[in-house]
């Protein structure tokens, strides 16, 4: 009677194990991961960008602390300049890089047109913003860049808003980056132009003012920090480290606001080694690596969990213009023609 119970228990207890492992003849699957990098990243990626040179130094050093395995190569040169590269590797054959990290959003919708950006979701895509990521999934902005007015602590009296830069106490020592190499003051001039109360009569007037086209973001903070120029239209990230540094500038957000740039990288489709390059946004994306932009580079992090530099506004406090990215795209040799024709008179 006993081996009968017994035998009676040990089969309940099979067919109860057999249930839990199947259900109507399908297996129940465990969740998948949610990492979409390699689990261990390794080997060379290369990255083309636009970050200044001293920032991606200091990445790459950072980088290469965390991931010792993996060798990070990076091609620096202005916004222009990495699209124009990357256009004549990919009309010889194939584009060199693994990743590319520009300035603004616009840029990367030809990319996508051109297909070749490789479309896939980085493990925490779903803590940005939407206006910090592309919705079909092909790029992610790392960074925040704004386009403000700066100064040299010598201004008197010191800016606050876009339409001081008229002001006839700055006469002749007025600067702004060319958008012919940068993609963030092609934005900018962009928004401006296409802004209520500005248009190109502003770019006219700064002009007439002794505003000058300067060759790009790093030569306006020189020429900031040396007092060539008094007043400047420049990233923030770019005169905050400047002051950090000694430097004697400062800025102010534009009573009108802000130009308001999402970064985006992105993985190219051709990429030897498109895991490790997914892994790299991974890393960029997630805290560690917005706190590590946060203290390498001075930036506004793209993730409202992670703190800014020292006085920095939150992602929902910046004030800013209207940027129709579009708009920015369609009209870019406009743009760069008209800015042209005003400074070269």
């Amino acid at each position: 009677m006993k081996l009968c119970r017994t035998l009676t228990i040990l089969v309940s207890l099979f067919l109860t194990l057999a249930v839990t492992i199947s259900y109507s003849g399908q297996a129940i699957a465990a969740p998948a991961p949610k990492s979409t990098g390699a689990s261990v990243p390794s080997g060379k990626i290369t990255l083309y960008t636009s970050v200044p040179q001293d920032i991606v130094d200091r990445l790459q050093t950072d980088y290469k602390a965390k991931f010792p395995a993996v060798t990070l190569e990076v091609f620096r040169a202005g916004s222009s300049e990495v699209e124009a590269k990357m256009a004549a590797e990919r009309q010889a054959g194939s584009i060199q890089a693994d990743l590319v990290w520009v300035a603004e959003p616009s840029t990367y919708e030809d990319f996508k047109n051109q297909g070749i950006l490789l479309k896939f979701t980085p493990a925490e895509a779903n803590i940005l913003p939407s206006e910090m990521k592309d919705k079909d999934g092909y790029y992610f902005a790392g960074r925040l860049i704004n386009m403000i007015v700066a100064f040299n602590i010598k201004a008197n009296p010191k800016p606050a808003a876009w339409k001081d830069l008229l002001n006839p106490a700055f006469k002749g020592k007025l600067g702004f980056p060319t958008p012919v190499s940068s993609g963030a003051a092609e934005a900018s001039v962009r928004t401006l132009a296409d802004t209520q109360g500005f248009g190109w009569d502003y770019f006219k007037q700064f002009r007439a003012n002794g505003g000058k086209q300067i060759r790009n973001n790093s030569a306006v903070q020189e020429q900031l920090s040396t007092g060539e120029l008094l007043v400047g239209v420049l990233l923030d990230f770019m005169i905050r480290d400047a002051k950090s540094k000694g430097s004697p500038v400062d800025y102010v957000w534009p009573a009108e606001g802000a130009v308001f740039i999402p970064s985006p990288i992105a993985v190219i489709k051709t990429s030897k080694n498109p895991e490790t390059a997914k892994a790299f946004v991974d890393y960029l994306l997630s805290k560690d690596g917005q706190n590590s932009m946060v203290k390498l580079g001075n930036f506004i992090p793209v993730r409202p969990d992670v703190t800014g530099p020292a006085g920095t506004p939150s992602l929902g406090q910046i004030k800013r213009l209207t940027t129709d990215w579009r708009t920015v795209r369609e009209k870019r040799q406009d743009t760069k023609d008209q800015f042209e024709a005003i400074f070269s008179k």
